[in-house]
């Protein structure tokens, strides 16, 4: 039995081990992944709604940025990603808000596009994208955290294994 949960220690450790390198391996990807998302998905409606307003001299409507979304956007770039032009609080997630903070929204927009499980975002008020993109620090704190949990079962075993020897010691 001993040796049947020290190999199992290590096979725990060594799939561990092996997605965290995966996942570090894979940071260079994900860093080129974000930058096309953003290029893709965020930067034409963003270039659009300051052409509007550079020719215009407002915003969009609501009811124009769609129109040009549906006629423009998606027929020259398709996409599974809904772009949501932002001109209040109403529909921005309850955890995103305090990133609206300094936004006036007599005359600033974001864009805002569902990726997975969180918004990416883009800020007129700052011009520029919500840092929610990969980096180098996340494929390392990946790979840490891997590493650690890897070695879990092994600092148990050796926890356990360090007070059998004590509880030996102080009965003989």
């Amino acid at each position: 039995m001993k040796i049947f949960l020290k190999l199992m220690a290590f096979f725990w450790m060594a799939v561990c081990l092996f997605a965290g390198v995966g996942i570090f391996l894979d940071t260079p990807m994900q860093i080129k992944a974000d930058k096309k998302f953003i290029n893709r998905e965020l930067r034409p409606s963003v270039d659009f709604v300051k052409k509007f307003k550079t020719i215009n001299s407002r915003l969009p409507t609501t009811k124009e940025f769609d129109s040009w979304e549906r006629e423009y956007y998606y027929k020259d770039i398709p996409g599974n990603f809904v772009i949501q032009y932002l001109r209040g609080i109403e529909p921005i997630d309850k955890d995103d808000l305090p990133k609206f903070k300094n936004a006036d929204w007599t005359k600033d927009f974001a864009i805002a596009v569902r990726r997975g499980e969180w918004m990416q975002y883009y800020f007129s008020w700052s011009d520029n994208y919500d840092p929610i993109n990969y980096a180098w620090d996340d494929g390392f704190t990946v790979l840490a955290i891997m590493f650690f949990l890897g070695l879990l079962p092994l600092l148990a075993w050796w926890v356990i294994r360090k007070q059998k020897r004590k509880i030996l010691r102080n009965t003989l």
